[in-house]
């Protein structure tokens, strides 16, 4: 089968990346379009213009990009069109490909949530919902977006499960105890993750947090210079996960998601997670024997200073994570795999 993929591709880590590779590695014959590559004339000022003008097209050079992916069907006569978060294409330029390729199959994927409590986003999601009648399965995170499609005119959706992304995302060739950070968190500073992480901090968990927007959202860099680091992604990132004890996995409250991607890449590198207690959490792992939770602040703090002092333990829980994902083939691979069989039965 041949793919057309368009998403962006910058970070190695990006779930894009990860998603990219699982269709090459179920044999599809993928040809790509960065929308990484596809600048605004405005450079950096681009969002901040297009957020004031509420104008999506701003935030790219979507002219080009257009033209571009016409011209890459045109040439590729792609069995499959996968698009991800398709923000920045106009319906007139998706019914175009259709009349030149009537028999593609059309695929959006979307794991983000326009309708969540983010309300000063939706904006950037004006053309996306005049589209979403054009694709011919949706791809989504959680049921509230079937609905949600369903009123837009959706006509199919899946649900889709992420995987372990084995070519960065791997245990330790030599493991080393103490690890270089007792405790890790890896995101940006949003939601309520500053009076997490404040009261964390003030209990003395020796927490290092990477990451953006801290030092613009909160005071805590200046009060914990030394726990506060750059963002870090691709092989950096997959590092610190390896070189922690513990990871804490906070999901998007205002996405209103269950789960995160580090619910699987600290697992595939056989590290222990103490994630926030979610339902589908709970579905993925056995609570204290392969993953650790917590529902309060108060809580995390306290598996925190159990945890933090046994780090046999912590390794032997990563370590059983780690198995239990293999066993139960969670790679992403096998994800698409189960994916790719449902839409060859719609070509």
């Amino acid at each position: 089968m041949k793919v057309v993929f368009v998403a962006f591709l910058k970070s190695p880590s990006a779930s894009g990346h990860q998603r990219l590779w699982a269709l090459r590695e179920c044999g599809m014959d993928v040809h790509v379009l960065d929308k990484d590559g596809y600048k605004n004339f405005l450079g950096r000022f681009a969002g901040k213009v297009a957020k004031l003008l509420k104008n999506p097209k701003l935030l790219s050079n979507t002219v080009r990009l257009e033209q571009d992916l016409i011209d890459l069907c045109i040439k590729e006569q792609p069995d499959l069109i996968w698009m991800e978060w398709a923000k920045e294409f106009q319906s007139q330029t998706i019914l175009k490909i259709k009349k030149l390729l009537p028999n593609a199959i059309w695929v959006s994927m979307q794991d983000d949530n326009p309708w969540g409590d983010r309300k000063s986003d939706q904006w950037m999601w004006k053309d996306y919902f005049e589209i979403v009648p054009q694709f011919d399965v949706h791809i989504v995170k959680r049921e509230s977006d079937v609905i949600h499609l369903k009123a837009l005119g959706a006509k199919e959706m899946y649900m889709w499960e992420h995987g372990m992304y084995s070519p960065l995302f791997y245990p330790a060739v030599k493991k080393i105890i103490p690890k270089k950070y007792p405790v890790s968190f890896v995101g940006t500073c949003m939601d309520n993750r500053v009076e997490l992480i404040s009261f964390l901090l003030e209990k003395g968990i020796p927490m290092h947090v990477f990451g953006t927007r801290w030092d613009t959202r909160s005071d805590l860099p200046k009060k914990f210079p030394t726990q506060f680091h750059a963002a870090v992604e691709g092989e950096q990132y997959a590092n610190v996960i390896r070189d922690s004890q513990i990871c804490l996995g906070l999901v998007s409250h205002s996405n209103h998601d269950e789960w995160t991607m580090r619910s699987y890449e600290v697992p595939a590198c056989g590290v222990l997670l103490l994630a926030e207690r979610t339902p589908t959490h709970e579905a993925l792992f056995t609570e204290d024997v392969n993953a650790a939770f917590f529902s309060t602040k108060e809580e995390c703090a306290e598996k925190l200073l159990h945890l933090v002092n046994r780090p046999e333990l912590c390794e032997q829980m990563g370590n059983t994570a780690f198995e239990m994902f293999n066993r139960l083939n969670y790679g992403i691979q096998f994800r698409m795999q189960d994916l790719i069989g449902k839409l060859k039965n719609k070509i």
